[in-house]
């Protein structure tokens, strides 16, 4: 099973999350054969849209001065940047730098931290010639379409990598609660690319760069995008200086399939296997039963639907919760026992790590 370690800083550079793995076809990175001229041209009208963002992490205290970096992009033409919340998580002051040469102080406005997305702000009349960079429907995205990544990794200014959408759906879980639809990729994803947009073949925004994947002999693997629809329906919030809590159910869970029902001896191929009920949280006030050696043994409560709706992945669990609030009241319904059918209501609460 892959291990997931969040990394916010390595070497000065903001990378967001490594996940290690086996080395598989899966992560192998073939050259991928793209159109030079479309990709030129796509280069040339965004990159301007496209900065490098460093935090100054002078500490007088402690006698040291290093700089984290990442990357980000103008989203409109009110000076607004999106990027990821790792990026600047810390309280250092934040700096721009423009395709043009020029730095421009920033202001922190919302985050996201359960989303890995973040808002900042620099004066829009300094930056009222870039044109921003639109967001795409990442709900229409394929499987095989055009992906170009550009960033700052290593401070390399508008560095650029090409690849493709290798697939849409559930990924690593970035910070203990998955990203729903989240997008991978074989374009190259490096430090310091983190906040940047990875692009579709009309300079679309498709997804922000967040985590990269790592074989266990070290080789990088297979990269992962929010999808932009995600940061679409944050924006109207992240615009308030605000730390944005997403309702939290408090469960480690596995996708239920065929294989699996049949392991566990259950007549059903849909739901998610509850392998892990976090402490203080509203799953164990309600007293769902996980699997205490976190193997598939059957001693796991199954939910298999969710204020009516069928659940297959924990995914989808996620996704329905994005549209609620912390204190909303959700009815789960669960097979126990492989046998007896449950409905329990339970009160979200706030994400644990918001």
């Amino acid at each position: 099973m892959a291990a997931i370690l969040t990394i916010g800083v390595l070497a000065g550079f903001a990378i967001g999350l490594i996940v290690f793995a086996p080395s598989s076809r899966l992560l192998e990175r073939d050259q991928a054969v793209f159109d030079e001229k479309l990709v030129t041209s796509l280069y040339d009208k965004a990159s301007a849209s496209i900065v490098e963002i460093d935090i100054d992490n002078s500490s007088f205290e402690a006698g040291f001065s290093t700089t984290d970096s990442g990357s980000g992009f103008f989203v409109d033409t009110e000076g607004h940047i999106v990027t990821n919340s790792h990026v600047v998580d810390n309280d250092g002051e934040i700096r721009v730098k423009l395709a043009d040469g020029r730095t421009l102080a920033a202001t922190r406005l919302g985050k996201s931290p359960a989303d890995d997305l973040a808002l900042l702000q620099v004066d829009s009349n300094e930056v009222k010639d870039i044109k921003p960079l639109r967001l795409a429907d990442s709900d229409s995205l394929k499987t095989g379409q055009l992906a170009v990544a550009i960033g700052s990794p290593f401070r390399l200014q508008n560095f650029l990598s090409v690849g493709v959408v290798s697939g849409v759906g559930e990924g690593p879980a970035l910070t203990n609660r998955p990203v729903p639809k989240m997008i991978w990729t074989n374009a190259k994803l490096l430090p310091g690319n983190s906040g940047g947009p990875l692009l579709n073949g009309d300079g679309e925004v498709i997804g922000v760069t967040t985590a990269i994947q790592i074989t266990i002999t070290g080789e990088l693997g297979v990269g992962f995008a929010v999808p932009s629809n995600t940061v679409a329906g944050l924006l109207p919030d992240l615009k308030i200086a605000q730390v944005i809590k997403r309702p939290w159910l408090g469960i480690s869970g596995t996708t239920l399939d065929k294989d699996l029902g049949r392991l566990l001896g259950l007549d059903i191929e849909r739901g998610v296997y509850i392998r892990q009920v976090w402490p203080n949280s509203p799953a164990e006030k309600v007293q769902l039963r996980d699997d205490p050696f976190r193997v598939p043994s059957g001693r796991g409560d199954v939910i298999v639907a969710v204020d009516g709706r069928p659940i297959a992945t924990l995914s989808e669990i996620v996704e329905y919760f994005n549209t609620l609030r912390p204190g909303d009241q959700v009815i789960l319904t669960i097979l126990r026992g492989g046998r007896t059918t449950h409905e329990v209501q339970v009160t979200l609460e706030a994400w644990a790590g918001s």
